[in-house]
């Protein structure tokens, strides 16, 4: 059986409030009323009665319906508030619409008051439906985000399994996109997209001959050649993968060059997007820096002259500078492998 709806009466004068109860029931039969006249009375009931909804004169000699309007809003949000009153010019009802009531009714005319409430509550109906759907959408979005970023950690982790002399190439090279993308203040959402797209951006080397991955002296070019294409390879695999972000089209341009000498497509400058940019700069720098089968690690001084020397020729100059900075500053540093 539903609960009965909750009225708080705001009202010094109990004809005008007996009034107002009488027309009020003669629609909602089994509404339960409570009258206050002070605002001590008032701060009591919106606590333990926890109305559905208040009705409140405007003007009271110890309280008013303005205050009774603002104490609502910030005890008791989301309640709807109908200001009675013995009579209001034009001004006094646009301010109380303004100050957030729902409706105002003059008492010569309480006849309007009944439909009012009924207004008043389907309105609030109507907003808690929305914000539960809205609570629902959410949850089910973040559900979906845990989903994708577990079948990306284990898309990873396969990679990683056939090319063991990168280990955890993706996981440093995610971290470091990650900070960078803070540092340039990308959107949240932006920044959990471009570190998904960069713990699988080798993906495609899935179709490489492990022995060429694990060669351990200077491959040839054909082996290089065979090396490249693990862009559009990996880009094959996830095109058809509705992302919540362009995941596909980042990892297809992560060996890319602002001034077109990247493969596969050569593209150049703001045909890149953003996050390839600085994906871009963070593989080249973990890159550099780690050992690989065929080399000892350059160092961390060595890729970052690398990034000095070519921003703004093959890198974004807004993602190297970032960059820089981020390791210049102290404000990031390598995990511990």
């Amino acid at each position: 059986m539903a609960e009965p709806i909750r009225i708080l009466m705001v009202e010094d004068v109990p004809t005008d409030a007996e009034l107002a109860e009488r027309e009020i029931c003669k629609i909602l039969p089994d509404a339960v009323f409570r009258l206050v006249e002070t605002e001590g009375t008032y701060l009591h009931a919106l606590e333990q009665f926890q109305p559905d909804l208040i009705i409140s004169d405007y003007s009271m000699p110890s309280f008013d319906g303005m205050t009774a309007l603002t104490l609502a809003k910030e005890r008791a949000f989301g309640t709807p508030v109908i200001i009675l009153t013995g009579s209001m010019n034009e001004d006094t009802a646009v301010a109380c619409m303004k100050a957030g009531a729902a409706d105002y009714v003059i008492k010569e005319h309480t006849k309007r008051l009944g439909p009012a409430v009924v207004s008043a509550l389907e309105q609030k109906r109507n907003r808690n439906e929305k914000e539960q759907a809205q609570k629902a959408f959410l949850e089910s979005v973040e559900r979906l985000h845990r989903a994708v970023g577990a079948i990306i950690q284990t898309v990873a982790m396969t990679v990683e399994m056939r090319d063991p002399y990168t280990s955890g190439h993706q996981h440093r090279v995610a971290c470091l996109a990650h900070a960078i993308g803070n540092s340039m203040v990308l959107p949240a959402d932006r920044i959990e997209g471009l570190r998904m797209a960069a713990m699988i951006h080798d993906l495609g080397k899935v179709s490489v001959p492990a022995e060429i991955l694990s060669k351990p002296t200077k491959l040839t070019a054909l082996e290089f050649a065979l090396i490249k294409t693990h862009a559009t390879t990996g880009f094959n695999i996830l095109k058809d993968i509705e992302f919540p972000w362009p995941i596909a089209e980042i990892v297809y341009q992560h060996h890319e060059r602002i001034d077109g000498s990247g493969y596969p497509r050569g593209l150049k400058g703001e045909e890149l997007l953003l996050e390839a940019r600085i994906l871009n700069v963070a593989d080249v720098v973990e890159a550099m820096s780690s050992h690989r089968p065929y080399r000892p690690g350059l160092g961390l001084e060595a890729a970052l002259g690398e990034i000095e020397n070519n921003k703004g020729v093959l890198y974004d100059p807004d993602c190297s500078v970032a960059c820089l900075q981020l390791f210049r500053e102290g404000r990031f540093k390598w995990e511990e492998q």
